[in-house]
């Protein structure tokens, strides 16, 4: 059986079960392991399936955003070791983007103690808890209100962004895969990319539940992003690929502030 062959019987399995183990790929199409990951990954950089924990998966497709009070409630514990990764790549006199969302909040309850940096964001939980925690220089990118996710996005916001000269930017999503993020809208599409273009440095930071999702639009590709992380969770090939695009990779241990 051909590559192509295998990965269509691959992909035949997935429309019959949600998910499929390694083990049941190697026996059902009678070649290695090593064969089978190689055809998962060449799928998955299409974007047709997902690496998960001992198989693969179908991608989750999100119509929208969770609210921010639904997401502050999520991955508490990921969350708050991402944060202590994350505070390590800040040095003092940065200029320092934080995205939208509860990662980044907890980042920024990290960092509002380090001297001499700059914030730049576009989050209103984040702009409410370093005006009151910190006595850093604070910069709001307002525009449209989004208010399920307590934040501004759209093309007002971007212009906003586009002054900055960031020193490290993290990133935030609610789906991502090989090819990269992607966003529900237009409006977040502009602000994601905004941040892209104005740091020198750019971070995703999110939880391992958000690989394999996938939104509507593609917004930065996995390449254009300097460092990534996440928590251990991650599958181990999704971890392979990832790695394999040369992609600094950091995965946190939820029990404790960080692993490599």
């Amino acid at each position: 059986m051909i590559p192509l062959e295998r990965q269509r019987a691959i992909l035949q399995m997935l429309e019959e079960n949600d998910s499929v183990s390694i083990n049941n790929l190697v026996d059902s199409l009678g070649v290695s392991h090593m064969t089978v990951r190689r055809d998962i990954h060449r799928l998955e950089e299409m974007g047709r399936v997902v690496s998960v924990l001992g198989g693969v998966s179908r991608p989750e497709r999100l119509a929208l955003d969770q609210s921010h009070t639904v997401k502050e409630g999520l991955q508490q514990a990921e969350k708050t070791a991402i944060a202590g990764a994350a505070m390590e790549r800040v040095r003092p006199g940065n200029v320092v983007f934080l995205d939208a969302g509860t990662t980044t909040l907890a980042i920024a309850h990290r960092l509002a103690s380090i001297p001499n940096l700059v914030f730049v964001t576009n989050d209103l939980s984040i702009a409410l808890s370093l005006s009151e925690r910190s006595v850093n220089e604070l910069y709001f990118a307002g525009g449209a209100v989004d208010r399920a996710n307590f934040s501004s996005d759209g093309s007002m916001t971007a212009r906003m962004i586009a002054q900055f000269s960031v020193d490290v930017a993290f990133t935030s999503t609610s789906s991502f895969d090989l090819r990269g993020t992607s966003v529900p809208t237009d409006a977040k599409l502009a602000v994601k990319l905004a941040i892209k273009n104005s740091a020198a440095r750019t971070i995703l930071v999110s939880d391992s539940s958000k690989y394999g999702r996938v939104a509507n639009l593609q917004a930065v590709k996995l390449t254009d992003i300097d460092e990534i992380i996440t928590d251990t969770g991650l599958a181990r090939s999704a971890v392979e690929n990832i790695k394999e695009l040369g992609i600094s990779l950091t995965l946190v241990d939820r029990c404790h502030d960080s692993s490599h």
